[in-house]
């Protein structure tokens, strides 16, 4: 006989977690020797749309997909990381997730500006915007129309998107280590990043050398549940995120890096009805 209570709680749990990473909880980095001078230079790379398949206990359960470009605001370059997530059909009818987060960072600032992340779980609007005010010192979070401020007790804060992309020009080698502010709701957050190994991995473009980024927050900030995150970079110059993996108590959720494009190219091929 199934007990259909322990197999409900389990694809709901399966569920939650995918919504957790599709959401991609990651943790930032800067050098443990200081922060680096203000800088226009861009902040890490540009341009691309990356696609993965998500799983969870070897099952696909989801896809997602992350771009990076810069704009113009008033003469100055922002950059900006959009993320798109959504869970298969399957997991449609357990725990239905279409999110989007746009975040934007000023290399000038050595900061993020804005996260915001929006969609649709589980029948459920969700909105949530976080908005950095320098001249006030405050960080300001919108979440479902009520607002809190937080005060921004460094020069800068870093969102989870930033990091992600921060890490992969900032962390080179074995054995190295990066800090960060991380924004959080109990306000900024000394965040540790480690490249705890250098392995050999297989990818849908052959095998490839990888950093295995283990990011160690203070408080248990990344996870709400006991758990490890890694975050797979590639060790060329490319820096490619092949790979996200939530390894925890109840079960393995793995973001799999499976297409590369250039961010124009895809533009083009949606604005002629190519998808």
């Amino acid at each position: 006989m199934v007990d259909t209570d322990r197999s409900g709680r389990v694809r709901r749990r399966a569920a939650w977690l995918l919504a957790g990473a599709l959401a991609v909880s990651a943790v930032a980095g800067m050098p443990a020797d200081g922060r680096p001078p203000a800088t226009a230079t861009a902040p890490f790379p540009l341009d691309e749309f990356l696609s993965y398949n998500v799983s969870y206990l070897g099952i696909h359960c989801g896809a997602m997909t992350l771009s990076s470009y810069t704009e113009n605001q008033d003469g100055t370059p922002v950059y900006r990381i959009d993320l798109a997530a959504r869970t298969s059909k399957f997991f449609d009818g357990v725990y239905r997730v279409r999110v989007r987060i746009e975040s934007t960072y000023s290399a000038e600032r050595a900061s993020s500006l804005s996260y915001h992340h929006h969609g649709e779980e589980k029948g459920e609007h969700k909105e949530e915007l976080w908005q950095v005010d320098f001249a006030a010192s405050e960080v300001h979070r919108t979440r479902d129309g009520k607002l809190t401020t937080f005060p921004l007790s460094t020069d800068g804060v870093v969102d989870p998107l930033s990091f992600v992309y921060r890490m992969r020009v900032l962390l080179s080698k074995a054995g190295e280590r990066a800090t960060l502010a991380m924004m959080t709701s109990g306000g900024a957050v000394e965040t540790v990043a480690e490249v705890v190994e250098k392995r050999t991995v297989k990818t849908p473009f052959g095998a490839r050398e990888v950093l295995v980024i283990v990011p160690r927050p203070q408080q248990d900030e990344l996870f709400s549940k006991k758990g490890r995150m890694e975050i797979w970079v590639g060790a060329d110059e490319r820096r490619l995120p092949y790979r996200v993996v939530f390894d925890l108590p109840f079960g393995k959720l793995v973001a799999r890096l499976e297409a590369v494009d250039d961010r124009a190219n895809v533009r083009n091929l949606l604005a002629d009805g190519g998808g």
